[in-house]
């Protein structure tokens, strides 16, 4: 059955987009990147028509935000949306009002695609299908047949699925966790001027690094990555032996198929690996303390309970009854204090990029980025090689070479890449 879309909507923030608004700045954006490198240059003309075109099936995409008595809000946006040209910064905060008040961005750059959105709206996975329609309504725009082989969400009717809430409709009163968290190790140093962060992208083969993960190690290229960046903060990170504050390891979650849900929205929860800095860990056991932590928490039992306790909070009467201003104030505390404190670094693994056989032939690379404070890490993986990006707005990346030196120990192939140019120690 066909479900007409509403003409006119508006929706509430879902419960990971609720604080989003309120830390958000120049220098703590909360803006992530995915990339489409395509097969030919880009016609601009083309490009603003397919996004236009996907916005009209997009309805949780084509909104603004708005501020309401108790909460922000998301209301429907007829503006006309304009492509840019890719900025030389990675995942700038913008100002909505000079974006015509839409809460993404498109790029191009010679055969580069590159959707930058704001954290509210969605995460990793409601991105990625947004921008899959995009790239996919661009071809067929310039006239080459595709098949969609439905993949293509903007190809399929729409369903209100699309549009709920995910947070909410799962949360459960009597199932929730307590939530206790300790202050975390953090790297210290010299940033970059101006909010530049640097980008060092990896890429290696797929079957000879999933082989490596699976035969030698018997983990996931998630427990691999994240134990080994764990390590190199324990070898090279500054009086981290020893320190009191463990290393944390925040890894996102998508909770779709633990839950039966299709939400483009927010649906993501982090589940995290904390390393005691007091022990004397060699890569071996990091790996597998790494392998036993995911396996403890990625059930749908500890991710319901986690879910539910994070919803309660917003369901709690005293939180309800704060204006909008007192929230924000509220946010921004604790969003110091328990989310940046807590976390040593995040991890996010998209995955394979899914694409229809057609679209895959014209679609040469991928790349995900996540900004974030000091250094994070993305990864994601197409045709048959995975991109590791890091991306750090410190200067110090003794961690990210002691990660590449090990896994050319490793005997990994490994092409690397970054956005660094000869002369910009003049202007950084």
């Amino acid at each position: 059955m066909i479900t007409i879309k509403k003409t006119t909507y508006w929706h509430k923030l879902d419960n990971a987009a609720k604080i989003f608004p309120a830390v958000s700045n120049h220098n703590r954006s909360n803006v992530f990147r995915l990339s489409f490198y395509l097969d030919e240059e880009i016609d601009v003309d083309f490009l603003e028509h397919a996004v236009k075109l996907s916005l009209d099936r997009f309805q949780t995409f084509a909104v603004q935000l708005k501020s309401g008595l108790f909460w922000n809000y998301f209301a429907e946006n007829k503006k006309p949306f304009k492509v840019e040209k890719e900025p030389p910064q990675i995942c700038k905060y913008f100002k909505f009002a000079q974006n015509n008040d839409y809460l993404f961005k498109v790029y191009y750059l010679n055969n580069k695609v590159s959707l930058e959105t704001f954290h509210s709206i969605t995460d990793g996975t409601g991105a990625i299908i947004f921008l899959k329609t995009i790239v996919f309504k661009y071809y067929t725009l310039k006239g080459y047949t595709l098949e969609h082989e439905n993949k293509i969400l903007g190809e399929l009717p729409y369903s209100n699925r699309e549009s709920v809430d995910a947070f909410v409709r799962n949360y459960d009163s009597n199932n929730k966790k307590q939530l206790k968290e300790v202050k975390a190790y953090h790297l210290k140093g010299e940033k970059f001027k101006d909010d530049w962060n640097l980008l060092i992208k990896l890429q290696v083969p797929s079957d000879q690094f999933l082989n490596m993960c699976r035969e030698k190690y018997k983990v996931s290229v998630t427990q691999y990555i994240t134990a080994l960046i764990a390590y190199a903060y324990y070898q090279e990170g500054p009086n981290a032996k020893g320190n009191k504050n463990p290393i944390k390891m925040l890894v996102p979650v998508n909770l779709r198929p633990y839950f039966d849900e299709i939400t483009l929205r927010n649906f993501a929860l982090y589940i995290k690996a904390t390393y005691d800095l007091q022990h004397d860990w060699t890569f071996e056991e990091m790996l597998e303390f790494t392998k036993n932590e995911f396996f403890e928490q990625l059930t749908k039992e500890q991710l319901q309970q986690r879910l539910s306790a994070l919803v309660g909070i917003e369901k709690n009467i005293f939180v309800r009854i704060l204006p909008l201003f007192l929230k924000t104030i509220a946010f921004k505390i604790g969003y110091k204090q328990l989310a940046e404190s807590i976390s040593t670094m995040s991890l996010s693994n998209l995955g394979n990029v899914d694409l229809p056989t057609d679209l895959k032939l014209r679609i040469k690379d991928v790349d995900f980025i996540t900004a974030g404070k000091d250094i994070n890490c993305s990864i994601c993986s197409v045709h048959n090689h995975i991109n590791i990006n890091f991306i750090s707005e410190l200067k110090d990346i003794s961690t990210i070479r002691y990660v590449v030196n090990h896994l050319r120990s490793e005997g990994i192939d490994l092409v690397i890449d970054t956005n660094y140019q000869e002369g910009y120690d003049e202007i950084l």
